[in-house]
């Protein structure tokens, strides 16, 4: 996923991670970097999870990718679905009889147990009295079928994680409801930044501010942070205005991401505008692609003919608006480093 190129064409592999962007709309992601979105349907569809099983160990142990807060995210419905059958013969229930084991799994103080057990029977045939560990494959994977309608197995949409063919604005070159659209993004950054100094800032070691790393979470969550929140973190902040209002991110923590633009979800601007992304680079500049090496990312809040203004994060170790220079250079006139993209979300 570090890698400037695009994905490869094709259809999604395996999936090695999972997470959700927005209600109801869970992001699935290959280790080529192509991924899926599953939107709609019911929770248990969407997580791939049929027994909705909540995050943790066991689930994770159990081949998880990710989780929706509360739930466990499941690379498919095979692995979702063993998932179930493993919990089933772990020591806290395969001494148990089916209807003390459902009545475990599906306790009363969350469910009908009663009926959730005497359905499992009625589908099965399994004898409510069986104990678990004299039962065979096939009425594990009798319990686990009917346990996936119970919980409500219901398909929606897959659908590809592109970026919205745009209504285009001839004069301005960008999607025509950009500028509404930009408050989106905006309204989130300002939020962050009104916070108190020290919830939207590094703090000093051994402490690391949870809500820096929440912004590694949503923009990357395939990314080890870890240098905590002391990690450049302007990307993983301005991919969190993003994604939590509904745009495409760039699943990636660096500043170059941007400048990647791999799915082609930004349009390329000639300049800044408010709200765009600017891109800030650091020498050298002799890769073109920009595959490795520093940089800056945050929103246009307003510009000269020399420098431009963005409120970013890891801005002096906080959140805040800070004025950059379009151009620097040293005192032997070297570049030491430069905005080298001005960029706006595809928005329909």
């Amino acid at each position: 996923m570090d890698d400037p190129s695009p994905p490869p064409a094709g259809a999604p592999g395996e999936f090695v991670h999972a997470r959700s962007i927005a209600p109801k709309t869970i992001l699935y992601t290959d280790a080529d970097g192509r991924d899926q979105i599953r939107e709609g349907g019911s929770r248990s569809w969407r997580n791939c999870n049929p027994g909705n099983i909540r995050k943790g160990d066991f689930s994770r142990n159990c081949g998880a990718i990710g989780d929706d807060g509360s739930f466990a995210i499941f690379p498919d419905e095979t692995v979702g679905k063993a998932a179930i059958i493993a919990l089933m013969k772990t020591a806290a229930y395969i001494r148990l009889t089916l209807k003390n084991a459902i009545f475990r799994y599906a306790p009363p103080s969350e469910n009908n147990s009663e009926a959730y057990a005497r359905f499992i029977h009625d589908k099965t045939g399994i004898a409510l009295d069986a104990v678990l560990s004299d039962l065979k494959a096939d009425d594990f994977r009798r319990i686990a079928n009917t346990i996936q309608i119970i919980e409500g197995w219901k398909p929606g949409i897959i659908r590809a994680n592109a970026p919205p063919a745009p209504l285009m604005n001839a004069k301005i070159g960008v999607a025509s409801s950009a500028a509404s659209a930009t408050q989106d993004w905006m309204a989130i950054a300002r939020r962050e930044a009104a916070l108190p100094l020290r919830e939207r800032s590094q703090w000093p070691d051994p402490g690391e501010n949870p809500r820096i790393l929440n912004y590694f979470k949503v923009c990357a969550p395939w990314f080890e942070v870890a240098g905590g929140d002391e990690v450049d973190w302007c990307a993983a902040f301005v991919n969190y205005c993003l994604v939590t209002s509904g745009h495409m991110g760039t699943d990636h923590p660096g500043a170059r991401s941007f400048f990647w633009n791999k799915k082609n979800q930004f349009h390329v601007l000639s300049g800044p505008q408010p709200g765009a992304i600017a891109v800030r680079r650091y020498a050298p500049f002799t890769d073109p692609k920009w595959t490795t090496g520093n940089g800056h990312v945050g929103f246009v809040v307003s510009w000269t003919s020399t420098t431009v203004t963005l409120l970013g994060g890891n801005q002096s170790n906080t959140v805040c608006e800070k004025t950059f220079p379009l151009l620097e250079k040293n005192s032997s006139g070297a570049k030491q480093s430069e905005f080298v993209a001005f960029l706006m979300p595809v928005i329909v």
